[in-house]
C-alpha cells in the first residue's frame, strides 16, 4: 500500500507538470503544435540517454536473468492483449484505432520517469525490455492494424532511436564497458530531464484539445476500461497463477515494472500513426487524453492490487 501511495504522489506531481504545459498553451505563450519540437528532442536525444544510462550498471548474471524475465513478460502480455483485443474488438465492434489503443500503452515516455522516481534508476534497466518488444510490434502489428495493410516497416524498427539506444546500452552492459566520466555524467544529466519534458509535451497536446469533445466518444470509455483496468488485472492474474513473481528474489520488482508499463495510458505513437495512416486522428487523440486523465486514479489502484495479490 505504501508503494501505491508513493506512486499516486509521483503521478500527481506529473499531473501538475501536465497542467503547466496545458496552461502555457491556453495562455497563448506557446502553441500546441510546438509540442512536436519537444517530442522530437525527447525521442531522439533525451530518451536514448535515459536508456543508455540505465544500462550503465555492473554486469551480473542476476541482472541478465532479470532482463530475460522482463523480455519474456513483455512478449507474454502483448500476445495476451492482442488475442483479447481480437475477440473484444469483434464483439464490441471496435475500429482499428480503438483496438490499437487497447493493446499499446505509453510504456516509454511516461513509464521511464515514473519507474526512475518510484523504484530507482536501476529499475529503468528492466523497462527497456518492454520498450524493445513494443517498438517491434508497433512498427509491424500496429501499422498493419491501423493502415489496413500488411506492411512491415523494418527500417522504422532498426532506426528507431530507442532501439538503437537499447542496442548500444546492451552492448556496453554485456561487454562490461563503462562510459568515461565526462560522457557518462552528460548522458545522465540529459536523461534526468525526461520526466518534466514528457509531462509538458502531454500538457501542451491537451492544451490544444477541446476537452468537452474528448468525452463525447462512448467507445473511448470502453477502451479506457480495458486499457487501464481489465488488461492490467488480467496480467496480475497471470502473474498470480504462474507464480512468476516468485521465480527469484528480484522477480517481484521486475514484474512490477512490467505491470506499470501495462497499466499506462494509450501510447502516443498510436495517435501519431493514426495521423499518418488512418482517417480519425481526433478520435485517437481523444482516447489518448482521456486515458491520461483516468490513469491518475487507476495506476495506483493496479499497483495496490498487485502488491496484495502477488
Amino acid at each position: 500500500m505504501e508503494l501505491s501511495l508513493l506512486l499516486m504522489e509521483q503521478i500527481l506531481s506529473m499531473a501538475i507538470m501536465i497542467l503547466m504545459g496545458f496552461a502555457i498553451v491556453r495562455l497563448e505563450v506557446v502553441r500546441s503544435e510546438d509540442s512536436g519540437v519537444l517530442a522530437a528532442i525527447t525521442l531522439n536525444v533525451i530518451s536514448p540517454c535515459v536508456i543508455i544510462n540505465a544500462f550503465q550498471i555492473t554486469f551480473s548474471m542476476e541482472k541478465l536473468k532479470g532482463l530475460l524475465l522482463a523480455i519474456g513478460a513483455a512478449i507474454l502480455l502483448h500476445v495476451l492483449f492482442i488475442l483479447c483485443t481480437h475477440f473484444i474488438g469483434k464483439a464490441a465492434k471496435l475500429n482499428s484505432i480503438e483496438r490499437a489503443s487497447l493493446i499499446y500503452s505509453n510504456g516509454g515516455n511516461l513509464i521511464i520517469p515514473l519507474v526512475s522516481a518510484l523504484l530507482g534508476e536501476e529499475a529503468v534497466f528492466y523497462s527497456c525490455a518492454f520498450i524493445a518488444v513494443q517498438n517491434v510490434l508497433l512498427w509491424t502489428h500496429a501499422v498493419s492494424l491501423i493502415s489496413a495493410q500488411k506492411r512491415r516497416n523494418l527500417k522504422k524498427i532498426v532506426t528507431n532511436p530507442n532501439m538503437i539506444a537499447i542496442a548500444v546500452g546492451l552492448t556496453l552492459f554485456l561487454c562490461r564497458i563503462t562510459l568515461p566520466e565526462l560522457l557518462g555524467s552528460t548522458v545522465a544529466k540529459v536523461g534526468g530531464i525526461v520526466g518534466p519534458v514528457c509531462m509538458l509535451v502531454i500538457g501542451m497536446i491537451m492544451g490544444g484539445t477541446n476537452l468537452k469533445r474528448v468525452f463525447w466518444y462512448p467507445h473511448a470509455y470502453l477502451v479506457c476500461l480495458g486499457r487501464l483496468i481489465v488488461y492490467p488485472l488480467l496480467l496480475i492474474l497471470v502473474f498470480r497463477i504462474t507464480g512468476m513473481t516468485q521465480l527469484f528474489p528480484e522477480a517481484h520488482e521486475i514484474l512490477l515494472v512490467t505491470l506499470l508499463a501495462a497499466s499506462a495510458p494509450v501510447a502516443v505513437t498510436v495517435t501519431n500513426m493514426e495521423s499518418l495512416f488512418g482517417s480519425d486522428p481526433v478520435r485517437a487523440g481523444s482516447i489518448n487524453v482521456m486515458s491520461v486523465i483516468f490513469c491518475i486514479a487507476t495506476m495506483p489502484l493496479m499497483v495496490a492490487i498487485y502488491q496484495l495479490v502477488c
